[in-house]
């Protein structure tokens, strides 16, 4: 089988979609190697990860060529221009990875789009009118166009049903999994170095992503707060992520609560050290109010780290059995879900009990047979 992959993500994005794509290929690819895969990219990123995913795929990678590297015409060849080369390839399947599927793909190619989530509906005041109506169009066009559409919980599902109308039978759930770099066997003495350089000399709550509105990290501080007023010994709370203008709101409230020396914010992190900041947490903390599916749970039990996270959404589907659940606006509730597990080590272990068997729904052979399937349906 031929599958073609609608794949700038991959090249070009270093979060949630582009770590999603970069998964789904190499899943594929390392499950299914007698299959045929073009990978068709408007340009690539000259960042490390980028580039070592360049450098596996080179061969099967497809750039534009002539006039179409030239400026914005890069964007005109992602939108018009793949579909008819994966039609002229004789791709059996065509796969947009993130949302969107290119104009120019006939009926003899399959077409398959996979939906993240669709919070700039749920959640409108979080986005740009303009934004809204773009994304709108464009996720709305994909699904109804696709012969299949991927989504990647039950609850982005539903909201492909409630929001764009479409019809459930041809929305197949297929969770997503971790990179690779959370499944390695994680060494203690790096762990101990990065410990000592962060200045990490006592326990401590993980919060990962992005620091804005809707993920709570004001309220985590807040939560925080009423955690220290709790336990008897020290504790810090590090926030990682990407840096937005909501992080004054969140910097404002910990000068404001006096937490200056206990909570920390790093925004450049380097990826290959998060695995080894959940290893040393005590847990971790991600108090979104919705997610389509909520990765940094998942990674966080990974790594073997337990987790409180929100209530809401697609989190149960990710953390299932193995994570502590909490309203992020209800701060008493969240920061006694935090106390459990700082001051019982007991506790914080019996978390943990079954968690092969819920990371197993979310492994590389799983995901990759279950649209492998999809494909050949």
């Amino acid at each position: 089988m031929h599958i073609a992959f609608e794949a700038k993500r991959a090249f070009n994005n270093f979060t949630g979609l582009g770590n999603y794509s970069r998964f789904v290929i190499s899943a594929l690819k390392e499950h299914y190697p007698a299959d045929q895969y073009s990978l068709f990219t408007p340009k690539t990123s000259k960042r490390e990860e980028a580039a070592l995913f360049y450098k596996e795929n080179k061969d099967v990678t497809i750039l534009p060529s002539g006039l179409w590297k030239v400026g914005s015409m890069k964007s005109g060849w992602r939108s018009r221009k793949i579909g008819k080369l994966a039609v002229k390839q004789k791709a059996d399947v065509f796969h947009g990875l993130s949302n969107e599927l290119p104009s120019g793909l006939n009926s003899k190619t399959k077409k398959i789009v996979t939906i993240h989530d669709l919070i700039f509906l749920r959640y409108p005041d979080f986005y740009p009118f303009l934004d809204r109506k773009i994304y709108k169009r464009k996720f709305k066009s994909a699904c109804k166009r696709a012969d299949q559409i991927i989504a990647i919980s039950e609850q982005t599902k539903e909201d492909i049903v409630e929001f764009l109308g479409i019809d459930s039978s041809k929305i197949n759930v297929i969770y997503q999994g971790v990179h690779p770099i959370y499944k390695q066997d994680l060494k203690t003495r790096r762990l101990l170095y990065l410990l000592d350089q962060y200045s990490l000399h006592q326990p401590y709550f993980l919060y990962v992503g992005s620091i804005e509105d809707r993920k709570n990290a004001k309220d985590l501080v807040q939560a925080f707060k009423l955690v220290l007023d709790q336990v008897k010994h020290d504790l810090l709370l590090l926030i990682v992520g990407k840096k937005t203008d909501y992080q004054r709101e969140v910097e404002k409230e910990i000068k404001r609560l006096k937490l200056d020396q206990s909570v920390r914010i790093y925004n450049n992190i380097p990826f290959t050290e998060l695995p080894y900041l959940y290893k040393g947490a005590v847990a971790s903390v991600y108090p979104s109010s919705f997610e389509g599916f909520g990765i940094p749970v998942l990674e966080s039990l990974a790594v073997g780290t337990s987790v409180v996270t929100g209530k809401q959404s697609a989190m149960k589907e990710a953390g299932g059995k193995q994570a502590l659940y909490a309203d992020p606006k209800n701060h008493e509730e969240l920061a006694s879900q935090m106390v459990r597990l700082a001051d019982d080590n007991e506790f914080n272990e019996q978390m943990l009990i079954g968690l092969e068997e819920h990371l197993a729904k979310f492994s590389s052979e799983k995901i990759a047979g279950d649209i492998m399937k999809l494909y050949q349906k």
